[in-house]
């Protein structure tokens, strides 16, 4: 295996955090309107109560071509992606780049508190060498033949406006066939084993100094986390040279 080997985008959370309203739902009409040429409509409402836990969404579409599915609570919008295995890393973030415009209006009418990019990477690695790879590049002794199950999490502050959190992880999974036409998801033999990178980039540094936010943070966001999805290689994050 090489450490240069790509990493592939295989999911992706793009959260606007607010202050709580607890009369979202009321703003159903105003998502789909402007949302209508892009998501399935009418939303999806979940009627409960609006004093019950903030974060259960209120409503929910799925994108039309089925690749994204948008939720909103009292308290967030988050826009949740599937990636395509062949989209490459510049299609990817003019996808995301362009959704999170879409987004951005609907946001900036709550008393928003930050914003952030969630984006997992993987790349497939045979089983027998996954625990190797992690122990030289870790040194954690806990990586031996025996090791079944290792995750490595470190957050820092980057920039003085953002949290970067990055997560490291081995995975196993089955792959799956989605059919567009009756929007059903099939197993396959397949299995799949490697590690998986999630970068959790987001502003709630420049909340906690300034109280505030403000609309300059959508564009640094976005270009901070496609920087470091441009330069870094598993190596890096493994080593934390981020």
């Amino acid at each position: 295996y090489r450490m240069t080997q790509p990493l592939i985008i295989k999911n992706s959370q793009i959260v606007f955090a607010y202050a709580r309203n607890l009369e979202i739902r009321k703003k159903v009409f105003e998502f789909e309107d402007l949302l209508k040429d892009h998501f399935v409509t009418p939303f999806r409402t979940v009627a409960i109560p609006n004093e019950m836990d903030p974060n259960i969404p209120r409503l929910e579409s799925q994108s039309i071509h089925g690749y994204s599915r948008i939720q909103v609570s009292q308290n967030r919008i988050t826009l949740a992606t599937n990636f395509d295995e062949n989209l490459n890393k510049a299609e990817a973030f003019e996808y995301l780049s362009r959704k999170r415009n879409m987004l951005s209006p609907l946001a900036q009418e709550e008393s928003i508190q930050y914003f952030a990019y969630v984006i997992e990477l993987q790349v497939n690695i045979e089983y027998d060498k996954i625990n190797g790879i992690l122990q030289r590049h870790t040194g954690a002794k806990a990586l031996s033949n025996d090791c079944r199950d290792f995750s490595l999490l470190y957050s820092k502050v980057l920039k003085d406006d953002f949290y970067l959190n990055i997560k490291c992880s081995k995975f196993t999974e089955q792959k799956l066939i989605f059919n567009k036409n009756d929007q059903s998801i099939k197993p396959t033999e397949e299995i799949n084993h490697g590690i998986s990178v999630t970068v959790d980039l987001n502003t709630k540094q420049f909340f906690e100094t300034k109280g505030s936010f403000e609309n300059t943070l959508y564009k640094n966001t976005e270009k901070e986390v496609f920087k470091i999805l441009d330069n870094k290689n598993l190596e890096d994050y493994l080593k934390g040279d981020i």
